[in-house]
Order: C-alpha cells, then structure tokens, then sequence
C-alpha cells in the first residue's frame, strides 16, 4: 500500500511514527554495530530514510548520534517534531539525551545562505575509521567534519596513492588528503576556500602523523588555484575533486553550479595532471547528469556502486574515476 501525506500531523501519528523509527535503528544498529567495530569503523549511517513518511538519516560517531531531517512544512504542523524523532532514535540505540545531536536541512534556498553556524561550542570528537583518524564537530556546523558515504572512495584513492603527487581540490577537513598520505603518497595539497576548514583539515593531518612536510593546505577559490598551478607548469599524479553542488564562491565572482560547470571543471584539472595520472571526481548532487565526453581522458569510469557503502540505503554519491591523457606541447 503506498503512504499518502496527511495535510496535518497529529500526536498519535508522531508516536507511531516514533514507534516506528526507534524499531527501526534498533534493528539496524544490531546488524551493523558488530561489524564496523570490528573493523574499527566509528562512524556509519543507522538509518537512511528506510520509512517514506519519516524522512530522517541517523548517524552514528562513536556513541553519538546525529538526527537530521530533510526539512517540510508537514513536520511543522506539530511541536518538535524532530525532537520527538531524535528521542526514540536515542532511546532505541542507548544513547544518552545529551549525546543525540540534530539537524534540519534545506533544499537549495531562493535567497540567503544554506549552511549556517549552529552553535559556537568548539567540542570535538576523534572518529576511527580503520587506522585513520578523523576530528568530528557535532555541535556546531551542518555538516560533521566527515563524510562517512566516502568511506570506501577513500580505500580506493588510498589505493591509488603510494608514491603520489596529491591535489585535493575543495578539501573541506582533509579526509582524503589523511587517507592518501597514510597510502604512501610522497607529497599533497589540500586546497579549500574556507581558513577554518583548512585548520580543521592540518589538525586530521596532525592526528594521523603526517602533518607538515610535504603536505601542504592553500586557501584558494580552486578554479583560481587551478589556472596559477597551470600558469606555473605545476603538475600532479592524483588528485580528488569533490566539490559542492553549489557555491557562492567561483571565477570573477560568477558563482559554481556543478551540474553546468564541472566539465569545464575537469579540462582545468586535467590541464595540470601528469599523463597517466588519476582523477577521483565525485558529486552528491541529487539530480547530476555527467557530461564527460570529450575530456582529454582515458579510461573514464563510473564507480558509484563499488563506492557506496553497504550502511547507506539510498545512493549518497556519484563518483567517476579517471586517467589523464598526453597533451600534445606538453
């Protein structure tokens, strides 16, 4: 039977649909607690929209959970209805009140920001994922710090970095830069817009025993990094691009939409990759459809499913992996 939306919520579909989710997490955290400890993993995904009338992701990091709601006018038709959700959610995995974090999010907004401050705690939290380790914030930002859906894209860009010249373009906190650097890549540049994300990203560096050296962070609009490292013959054998769907920020203040500028995205990058070297390109645009043809590019191929962890029940993430092809007057 399909689920139709009431127009209205009322308090006893808030406590079944509490009733429901708390079941729920309940049940997967049994299934997958196990296993990821075993491999030392502390952060996964506990529910991912499993019920289409409680339209949440949970997240577990190290005994906290993160409760996220994909923003609508139909949970506002009740108090907290988030609050009620992350309760049970708490209740069900044995998580204390004051460990259960939330969130709201929103689709792309007509004006004004989308990601705001939350909060100014500065309370961190260190989450194993194998033998990395990773600084997370619960408290005071959308986002965590770590994206727990690229945990397998890491294996396979550490995979690919033994001995590697690594750009990591729209770095955010440095995950894959740690990842790499621990897989042997001989020097790195993370490159982000954002002074504190680049702190937060020598900080995971520092905690993974690689921090300064020979891997390196620059604050830089990364299409604007891109045309100086093309302008200096700098040139790489690995590089991650994982940009967001969409920014303020781009060449001559024009702004960046992934869907209308990664090809052109892409040439710039591959502008400044040795011949044979490797692309990571990934994007959690919900609706993306890739223009990749004509890139100078060989053995382009789509790895979305290999990359997909088997905790996220709805696909998190499209990503493409790449060679550089020889540039005539290289």
């Amino acid at each position: 039977m399909t689920w139709h939306p009431p127009r209205r919520l009322t308090q006893a579909d808030v406590d079944r649909q509490a009733e429901m989710l708390g079941n729920r997490v309940r049940k997967n955290l049994r299934r997958l607690r196990g296993g990821f400890e075993r491999r030392a993993i502390g952060a996964f995904r506990v529910y991912d929209w499993d019920i289409p009338e409680i339209r949440l992701v949970v997240d577990w990091y190290e005994g906290h959970l993160v409760v996220a709601e994909y923003e609508r006018a139909l949970t506002r038709t009740v108090e907290d209805w988030l609050g009620s959700m992350a309760a049970a959610a708490g209740e069900a995995a044995a998580v204390p009140p004051e460990r259960v974090h939330v969130r709201r999010r929103r689709t792309r907004p007509a004006a004004g920001a989308r990601y705001g401050r939350l909060d100014r705690r500065g309370e961190r939290l260190v989450v194993r994922e194998g033998d990395l380790r990773f600084w997370v914030n619960l408290t005071d930002y959308l986002d965590t710090g770590l994206f727990a859906h690229h945990r397998i894209t890491r294996e396979r860009v550490r995979a690919d970095s033994r001995g590697a010249d690594l750009l990591n373009l729209y770095g955010y906190t440095g995950a894959f830069t740690c990842a790499a650097a621990l897989g042997g890549a001989r020097r790195s540049v993370t490159v982000d817009a954002s002074a504190t994300y680049l702190a937060w990203a020598e900080d995971n560096l520092a905690l993974n025993g690689v921090a300064g050296g020979e891997h390196v962070t620059a604050r830089a609009e990364c299409r604007e990094y891109l045309a100086r490292a093309r302008a200096g013959r700098r040139r790489f054998t690995l590089c991650v691009v994982d940009p967001p769907s969409f920014s303020d920020r781009g060449p001559g203040g024009a702004g960046f939409d992934v869907q209308r500028d990664h090809p052109a995205l892409l040439r710039e990058v591959l502008a400044v990759m040795a011949p044979g070297g490797v692309v990571w390109f990934s994007t959690n645009h919900a609706r993306f459809q890739p223009d990749l043809a004509g890139l100078p590019a060989d053995d382009v191929r789509e790895l979305t499913r290999e990359t997909q962890p088997p905790d996220f029940r709805r696909t998190p993430h499209r990503v493409w992996r790449m060679r550089a092809r020889p540039v005539a007057g290289r």
